[in-house]
């Protein structure tokens, strides 16, 4: 049998962003596709340097920064694998 595993998943996207100075830097998540996303948490430069040069997976920084929605993320894929499963 073939599932196509993916089309259960979350959509999920993570950014940084930094001023005009280059010195303050700030991350955003957005999930499920939504406009608006989650409120910007301000991170050091070196945080998103290394976000940036993927020495950070993105999961792992949504995990960080955003754990109340990654929480809700992994719940979400675990029903959708129950739900595959027959579990």
């Amino acid at each position: 049998m073939a599932i196509n595993v993916g089309s259960y998943d979350v959509e999920r996207e993570a950014s940084v962003y930094f001023d005009t100075s280059g010195l303050r830097c700030w991350t955003k998540a957005w999930f499920n596709g939504r406009d608006k996303g989650e409120k910007s948490i301000e991170i050091t430069r070196q945080q998103a340097i290394q976000f940036i040069n993927h020495q950070i997976a993105m999961d792992d920084w949504l995990s960080r920064y955003y754990p109340k929605q990654m929480t809700a993320y992994h719940n979400a894929i675990e029903q959708a694998r129950q739900q595959i499963l027959g579990f």
